[in-house]
This record gives C-alpha cells, structure tokens and sequence, in this order.
C-alpha cells in the first residue's frame, strides 16, 4: 500500500512537458542545423587527411585537397548563413543583447592582438600571425561572454 502512494506521489509531481512554441523550434533547428553544418565539415575534414596525421597537425598546419576546401567553404557560408538566418528570427530582446554584447567583445579579442602579432612578425619578434588561431580565441571569447549574459 505504501510503494502504491509513493507512486501516486510521484506521478503528481511529475509535470507534462509542455509543447515548444515555433519561435523555441526556430531556435533549437537553427542551434541544430549550425552543430550538423560545423560536423560535416569537421568529419569531412578528418575523412580528407591521409591515414597517420594527429589532430593537432591536421587542424593547424596541414594541407587540404582543393576540393575540401571548396566545398567546405561553400558548405560553411551556405549552412551559416541559414542557420543565423533562422536563428535571429527566433531569438527574443535578451538574447539580442548577449549576442550583439558578445559579438563586440569577441571583435575586440581579435582587433587587438592581430595588429600586435603582425607588427611584432615583421619585427622578426614573433612567428607570422595565425589566423585561425585568432579567429579561435576570438570565438570563445565570444562564447564566454555570450555564456555569461544570457545566463546570469
């Protein structure tokens, strides 16, 4: 009798799920379709490299086919520019603001130390300037600070 009332109990605190609206749909396909877009590409990536190259070399200094790096390319712009598309279409006024917020921060992280690195280079101080890795640091600023305020 007593396991019977803990699970009445139990099913009286469990609430039905509520249905998505279609702004958190747009939402969540747009998150989505960007992940989807990002692996393909990432996939593709490690599929193209010959057999015995570490990750690391693959990522950051070795070379591509030329027909990765076209279609890639072109996957990447075309899956983007949907996924953001849907994606501010789905966002509300706070979000908004995390992500411009975001946006300016991470355009900081990256306009400050890419003129350094290069006068530094030319300079002979410092080895030439690493595009993706500033583009990288840029995008987890972005992160952290997008985290941040939409969280908080």
């Amino acid at each position: 009798m007593a396991l019977k009332e803990a699970t009445m109990l139990e099913a009286d605190m469990i609430k039905p799920r509520r249905r998505l609206s279609p702004r958190q749909r747009r939402y969540r396909f747009a998150l989505g379709f960007a992940a989807v877009v990002g692996g393909i590409v990432g996939g593709w990536m490690v599929a193209d490299q010959p057999a015995g190259r570490d990750g690391l070399e693959m990522a950051f200094s070795g070379s591509l086919s030329a027909g990765f790096a076209v279609g890639a390319s072109l996957f990447w712009v075309l899956g983007l520019a949907i996924s953001m598309t849907i994606y501010h279409r789905a966002i509300d006024d706070h979000e908004e603001r995390a992500w411009l917020w975001a946006g300016l921060v991470g355009w900081y992280a990256f306009i400050v130390p890419a003129p350094v690195w290069w006068v530094l280079h030319r300079a002979d101080l410092a080895p030439p300037a690493d595009t993706m890795l500033l583009f990288a640091f840029s995008m987890i600023v972005n992160a952290i600070v997008w985290l941040w305020l939409k969280f908080r």
